[in-house]
């Protein structure tokens, strides 16, 4: 087998899936590194030489849409709750599979792996609603997606910058009936290291992980804590995740420790976009809209197309909705203006999971989460007002 079919260089390939399912002939296939990160490999007595898996490759796809406009939105639908920010994915995905259409979303699969999937399904499009923060595998999705587009059905695809990337360099040719959706994106983790912190801190003792979100705002709000619901001989119990005992998402993602290496050259990190729109969190739309009613969650929408601005418009009695700057969504989201910076110590930190488990590896290296909690419960409330009167 043959690694990294076009550049021979790991942080040049973002794992979009575009090549292996341009292969008509099994030749080239997405293979997990030591890290969990899958890459492309090609089997020689296979491949052709078409050349089909060069010419999808994204590598030399830049976006260049310029953001024509820039809104704050909450959708004004009960699902809002489910989402994690303002539900503007719940919102368009809601439109098109009104009109008959598809939406192409990240889901969890019964063992917690992040895939994505093609369905018209409300309840599917359900299971797309809330963030998972680890690189999705995309499977043959753009497979089925040309099949749907080249039917006149209207087709909806949600992803990182880089898998709309891949989607259409794999499609070759733009579509009237494709919508893309792309998300600020912070870096993404390895699927094999969302399970080993999975298996190591809830998958023990015989108890079964049956739920798993990182943000759950029905029970914490908006910017809140995620929650896991385990089940352990038939009785189920639910926790809440948080910043001092949650190490996968509160440490290593937050901090950058564990991004895909091409995470931290993204040519994505940039005003100009990929999609018709682009959709995260408005983190501080309290500074800049403080009439803004964002208790359930505010999202940023970058609108990038005309055919974008039409969505917005055939949506616009069922949102909230209020324009700002484009510089306000960067103030609030930096991945907007550039990568995430690397940690000196992230290539240390996989190999340490690697060669000593993800628990014995958090337990040192996020120590003083654990013993916080423990801290902040036995100080004096006087002394806490002293200690944050200081940090002020």
């Amino acid at each position: 087998m043959i690694k990294y079919s076009r550049t021979y260089n790991p942080a040049d390939c973002y794992g979009c899936g575009a090549c292996e399912q341009i292969c008509g002939h099994g030749a080239l296939l997405l293979k997990p590194d030591s890290e969990g990160f899958l890459y492309p490999e090609i089997d020689a007595n296979k491949c052709t030489n078409c050349g089909l898996c060069e010419k999808v490759c994204p590598i030399d796809i830049f976006p260049e849409g310029n953001v024509k406009k820039t809104i704050a939105a909450q959708y004004q639908d009960p699902s809002l709750m489910d989402s994690a920010s303002g539900g503007m994915f719940k919102a368009i995905a809601d439109y098109v599979i009104a009109n008959n259409g598809y939406v192409a979303g990240c889901v969890f699969d019964e063992a917690f792996n992040a895939v994505h999937m093609l369905s018209s399904s409300k309840e599917d499009i359900v299971r797309m609603q809330g963030s998972k923060y680890v690189q999705s595998k995309i499977g043959d999705v753009y497979k089925q997606i040309r099949q749907k587009l080249r039917s006149d059905i209207l087709v909806l695809f949600s992803g990182t910058p880089c898998q709309v990337a891949g989607l259409k360099k794999f499609l070759m040719k733009d579509y009237d009936n494709l919508i893309t959706i792309d998300l600020i994106c912070h870096g993404v983790p390895s699927p094999s290291l969302l399970q080993n912190y999975l298996d190591s801190t809830y998958r023990k003792s015989n108890n079964e992980v049956v739920d798993f979100k990182f943000r759950n705002k029905r029970k914490n709000g908006w910017r809140s804590q995620g929650s896991v619901t385990t089940c352990n001989n038939g009785k189920i119990k639910e926790k809440r995740t948080s910043p001092y005992t949650d190490s996968y998402y509160y440490y290593y993602y937050l901090a950058n420790d564990v991004s895909r290496i091409c995470c931290y050259s993204c040519k994505y990190s940039t005003t100009n976009r990929i999609s018709d729109i682009t959709i995260g969190d408005y983190w501080n739309i309290q500074n800049i809209l403080n009439d803004f009613n964002y208790k359930n969650g505010a999202s940023v929408a970058l609108i990038n197309t005309d055919k974008g601005q039409r969505i917005i418009d055939a949506i616009a009695n069922r949102l909230n909705q209020r324009e700002t700057t484009l510089q306000d969504a960067v103030s609030a989201n930096g991945n907007l203006q550039e990568p995430s910076k690397m940690p000196e110590t992230r290539n240390l930190i996989y190999k340490q999971i690697e060669r000593e488990g993800y628990e014995a590896v958090a337990k040192k290296e996020c120590h003083f989460q654990y013993i916080k909690p423990a801290i902040i419960r036995w100080l004096p409330s006087s002394l806490k007002k002293y200690i944050k009167k200081l940090i002020r």
